[in-house]
């Protein structure tokens, strides 16, 4: 779909998963055994110490990676994601380095009991150095992310775009999947934010 509108797509399996198994390991693993070690606070805390370490850094490297090709014109990079990959796109965007973020679903599951995942995403929206489209399905586990991180932006006067769709399928879960699965619905409007925020 993205390179039929002239974009190249590389999508690297996180730490733990598919091609990047030997990588290191899961961080949903590592999440269950600080729950199961500890409490769920402990299990927020992990989680947030590996989006802004460890995968962070394998973002930044991957984007390095990507600016060296000839085929990719550096000025025109964009990042995105959906759940963790959405939180992953929000801190990228702070970093610097991409002509826009996509952020779909970013913490959904997670954000009412990670209160140090707020206040991360928070301070990176505050501080984003490229303009960032929020969404996600009105049936999805929580509304919250989008809503509270673009009013975050409005704030500071960064640009952002938040739209919420229907609801797609029967449940929290399928909602929450809808980045993945409902590009028929979605791709006119990410398409369009990129060529509006990803021009030369």
């Amino acid at each position: 779909m993205f390179t039929s509108h002239g974009w190249v797509f590389f999508g690297p399996y996180r730490r733990g998963q598919g091609l990047s198994a030997s990588a290191g390991p899961y961080i949903g693993d590592q999440i269950a055994a600080a729950e199961k070690a500890g409490v769920v606070s402990a299990a927020a805390r992990t989680m947030v110490r590996l989006l802004e370490t460890d995968h962070l850094d394998d973002q930044f490297a991957a984007l390095a990676w990507l600016r060296k090709q000839s085929f990719v014109q550096p000025s025109r990079i964009a990042v995105a994601g959906n759940s963790f990959g959405g939180i992953e796109t929000v801190l990228g965007v702070e970093r610097g380095g991409y002509c826009a973020g996509i952020d779909s679903a970013g913490g959904a599951q997670s954000w009412a009991q990670a209160p140090g995942l707020q206040s991360l995403m928070t301070r990176a929206v505050r501080n984003a150095k490229a303009p960032i489209f929020f969404f996600q399905a009105a049936n999805d586990f929580d509304l919250s992310p989008s809503k509270t991180l673009s009013a975050e932006m409005n704030e500071v006067s960064k640009a952002y775009k938040l739209k919420i769709y229907p609801p797609y399928g029967d449940s929290p879960r399928d909602g929450h999947s809808f980045g993945y699965f409902g590009s028929d619905v979605w791709a006119e409007d990410v398409f369009g934010f990129l060529n509006q925020h990803c021009t030369k």
